[in-house]
């Protein structure tokens, strides 16, 4: 086991406690499989159970990447939130599935009282559909619809880069999310506009899937 789990040590910029959260290591991970929406199939142990730091003092949660990149006035906006809060739960040792599930849907929470950047929110809102998905659960197409509403918002008002992807990418989730909740319409839209980018070749892999995928909706239409 301690090859495979190891802890590493945070400080909560809301409350200030210092606390040890526990991670797999990457060597210890097995990749099985992967979805056309990226969702990734691990044996055995799943990374994405720990992507989410919870302070287990007062609830502070956000993925590892964003967990100290607070401004000032969203940090004053969670003191006052947190203030006196107890959540009378551990998320720092080893998770369950039911643990990974409410540690994203604990952080969506913080990112919604923050106003936090709709690529953001996007991404937990896919990664809780992959959560729900692993056990077959239709509650993953409620997220799923989520992260396709703050997709959708991202790409009108954000600059690209967002959250580390592209827009050849942002447009090729789009485009999928949509497949997946039978909007299909709206997904050949938009995987022709992938396809037919002016700068299509910045983004060769994101291209080719977007064609592979295209004709995947135009079979499902034509039996419909």
């Amino acid at each position: 086991m301690k090859n495979i789990y190891y802890t590493k040590d945070i400080k909560c910029p809301i409350c200030l406690l210092e606390f040890s959260t526990t991670k797999v290591r990457m060597s210890a991970v097995k990749v099985e499989g992967k979805d056309e929406d990226f969702c990734v199939y691990y044996k055995d142990h799943n990374p994405i159970y720990y992507d989410i730091f919870i302070c287990p003092s007062c609830g502070y949660a956000s993925s590892e990447n964003s967990f100290n990149k607070l401004e000032d006035r969203e940090k004053e906006i969670l003191i006052k939130a947190f203030f006196n809060r107890e959540i009378g739960r551990n998320f720092c040792g080893i998770r369950s599935h039911t643990d990974a599930l409410d540690s994203y849907k604990i952080a969506l929470y913080t990112a919604s009282l923050i106003g936090a950047r709709k690529s953001n929110m996007a991404g937990l809102a896919l990664k809780t559909a992959w959560l729900y998905r692993y056990t077959e659960d239709e509650k993953e197409k409620d997220f799923l619809k989520m992260a396709l509403d703050f997709y959708l918002e991202a790409y009108d008002k954000e600059s690209f880069p967002v959250n580390n992807m592209d827009e050849h990418t942002v447009i090729y989730l789009i485009g999928e999310l949509s497949r997946r909740l039978e909007l299909y319409e709206e997904s050949i839209n938009w995987f022709n506009r992938l396809v037919s980018h002016p700068d299509g070749g910045s983004n060769i892999r994101i291209q080719k899937m977007a064609r592979e995928q295209w004709r995947v909706v135009r079979g499902i239409m034509k039996k419909i």
